[in-house]
C-alpha cells in the first residue's frame, strides 16, 4: 500500500515499553509516597500513645515513691521536696532526647506549688501562650491543675494519707510539640512528593494520551476529510500494532477498496454509456450468467494488416485511438455496451446487460452513424495527407449467454453464443459483397419497416447447415413513432 508523505507519521522517539516504564515508575512513586503519608500518620498516632503511656509510667513510679515517702514525712518537708526533685531530674534526663517531659510538680490542696520542674520551651498553655520563666510556668500549671490541652498530655495523682486525707497532687505533663512538628514536616515533604508525582503523572499521561491516542486519531480524521472531499490517494500511515494501528490499517484497507472500486468504476464506465452505468451502480443489473436475446454489432477496418505495414507502431496506435474515439462515442450515444476491442475490430452489444427497447434499431442507427462519422474522419485524414479508412459492419440478433467470465481474479463481462459468432461472420461478408453494413434476417425482421435495405442471396457460413440470408442496409426509412 502506497504512503503519502503528507500523512506520514514517523515512528515515536521512545518505544512503547519505555513509555510504559516511565508511567509505571511514576505510579510506583505515587504509591510509595501515599504509603509514607499513611505511615507518618500512624507513626504520629503511635508516638502520641507512647507519650501518654510514658506519662502514665512516670506518674506510677513517682506516685508510688512519693506515697511511700509521705508515710514518713510531710508534704512541705525538705526531704519530700528533695525526693520530688530527684525524680524530676531522673525523668528529665531520660526524656532529653525526645524532649517530651514538660513538667513534673507537686501542689498542695490550695494549688500552690510545693516543688517541681518545668521546661518553658515545650510547655504550651491554652491559646498557644508560653512563658519563659520556669516558676511562672509551674504556678500556671498548678492553677489549671495540668489541664493545658493542645499538644500537652497530663496525668494527675492525688496524695491521700490515712487519717489526714488528701495532702496534695502530683502533676506530670508531656509535650507532643516536637512529635507534631516532626510529623508535620515529614507529612508536608511526603505530600509534596506525592503532589509532584501526581502532577508529573498527569502531565505525562496527557502527553502520552495526546501522542498515543489524540494525534493518530486526528491524523485519521484528517485523512477521512480528504476522503470525503474525493481524495482516494489519502492514507492514515500510522505504524502501530495496538488498537489504533488496527483502526488505521482497517481504514486504509477500506480506502484501498474504495480506490480500486473507483478504478473499476472508471474502467467499466469506459465500456458502457452513463445511463447504463447508473443502473449498474444502483444494482438494477445482474452481472451473473443469464440467457437473453441480444443484438451484436461487429465493425472492422478493411485491409488493416496491409495498412499497418505502411505505418510505424506509434502511428498505428494514434490512428486506432482517433478512430475508436469517434466510434465509441456513437455506441454510447445509443446506450450500447462496448464489449471489447479485437485489434482493429470493435464489438458492441445491445439489450445486454440491461433490457432495452428496440435494440435492433439502436444497433443499426449506431452503424449508420459510424459510417457517417468515418466519412468526416476521412476528410480530416486526407486533409493531413493520410489515407482514408474503410470499415465493414455486421449485425445479428439472437440468444446469448451474458455474464462475468474468466478467472476469479480477472473477470470480464461479455456475451457468448452462436449469435455472437454469426455477427462476426456477417461482418466478414462485407468484404465479399462490397456493402459496408450487413444485417441478419433475425435483425431485419424486427426493423424492416424502419430501414431501406437490399436483400442479398443467402450465404453459406461456417457452423451453419443452412445458408444465411443477409440484408445490405443503405439508410433509415423513417424515424419510428
Amino acid at each position: 500500500m502506497s504512503e503519502s508523505s503528507e500523512t506520514r507519521t514517523h515512528r515515536p522517539r521512545f518505544s512503547l515499553s519505555v513509555k510504559l516504564s516511565i508511567g509505571l515508575t511514576l505510579i510506583i512513586g505515587i504509591l510509595f509516597s501515599a504509603i509514607n503519608v499513611w505511615n507518618i500518620t500512624t507513626h504520629r498516632e503511635a508516638r502520641r500513645r507512647d507519650a501518654a503511656n510514658a506519662a502514665s509510667t512516670i506518674m506510677s513510679i513517682a506516685a508510688s515513691t512519693l506515697v511511700s515517702e509521705l508515710a514518713n514525712t510531710a508534704l512541705q518537708s525538705e526531704r519530700f521536696k528533695t525526693v520530688v526533685r530527684n525524680i524530676g531530674t531522673t525523668n528529665k534526663n531520660l526524656n532529653s532526647d525526645d524532649k517530651t517531659l514538660a513538667y513534673l510538680l507537686v501542689t498542695d490542696n490550695q494549688k500552690r506549688v510545693i516543688t517541681g520542674f518545668a521546661k518553658p520551651s515545650v510547655t504550651v498553655f491554652p491559646g498557644g501562650v508560653t512563658y519563659q520563666d520556669e516558676q511562672t510556668v509551674l504556678e500556671n500549671i498548678a492553677k489549671l491543675e495540668g489541664n493545658l490541652g493542645g499538644f500537652m498530655r497530663a496525668k494527675s495523682f492525688k496524695f491521700t494519707v490515712p487519717q489526714t486525707g488528701e495532702q496534695g497532687r502530683l502533676l506530670v505533663g508531656l509535650s507532643l510539640a516536637q512529635v507534631e512538628v516532626e510529623g508535620r514536616r515529614d507529612l508536608i515533604v511526603n505530600l509534596g512528593v506525592l503532589f509532584a508525582a501526581l502532577v508529573a503523572l498527569l502531565i505525562y499521561s496527557s502527553m502520552t494520551l495526546s501522542r498515543m491516542v489524540i494525534q493518530p486519531i486526528t491524523a485519521i480524521m484528517s485523512s477521512m476529510r480528504k476522503l470525503r472531499d474525493g481524495d482516494l490517494s489519502t492514507r492514515a500511515n500510522i505504524r502501530r500494532s495496538d488498537e489504533i494501528g488496527i483502526l488505521a490499517d482497517t481504514y486504509n484497507f477500506m480506502v484501498q477498496g474504495l480506490s480500486e472500486r473507483e478504478k473499476l468504476k472508471d474502467a467499466f464506465n469506459r465500456y458502457v454509456s452513463k445511463q447504463v452505468y447508473k443502473q449498474l451502480e444502483a444494482g438494477a443489473i445482474r452481472l451473473t450468467g443469464e440467457q437473453r436475446e441480444a443484438t451484436i454489432l461487429f465493425s472492422d477496418i478493411r485491409s488493416f494488416t496491409a495498412l499497418s505495414e505502411q505505418l510505424t507502431p506509434r502511428d498505428v496506435v494514434t490512428m486506432l485511438n482517433e478512430y475508436f474515439n469517434e466510434m465509441v462515442e456513437i455506441v454510447f450515444k445509443h446506450d450500447g455496451f462496448l464489449n471489447k476491442f479485437i485489434g482493429d475490430a470493435l464489438m458492441a452489444v445491445y439489450n445486454a446487460p440491461i433490457e432495452q427497447p428496440e435494440p435492433e434499431l439502436r444497433a443499426v442507427r449506431t452503424a449508420l452513424e459510424m459510417l457517417d462519422a468515418l466519412q468526416k474522419l476521412n476528410q480530416k485524414r486526407t486533409g493531413r495527407g493520410q489515407f482514408p479508412l474503410r470499415i465493414g459492419i455486421g449485425i445479428n440478433t439472437g440468444p446469448v449467454v451474458a455474464g462475468n467470465i474468466g478467472h476469479e481474479q480477472r473477470l470480464e463481462y461479455t456475451v457468448i453464443g452462436d449469435a455472437v459468432n454469426l455477427a462476426q461472420r456477417i461482418e466478414s461478408q462485407t468484404k465479399v459483397t462490397g456493402s459496408s453494413l450487413l444485417i441478419s434476417e433475425t435483425t431485419y425482421a424486427k426493423i424492416a419497416k424502419y430501414v431501406i435495405a437490399e436483400a442479398l442471396p443467402p450465404v453459406k457460413m461456417k457452423g451453419k447447415q443452412e445458408a444465411v440470408a443477409l440484408y445490405a442496409v443503405q439508410a433509415l426509412r423513417r424515424a419510428p413513432a
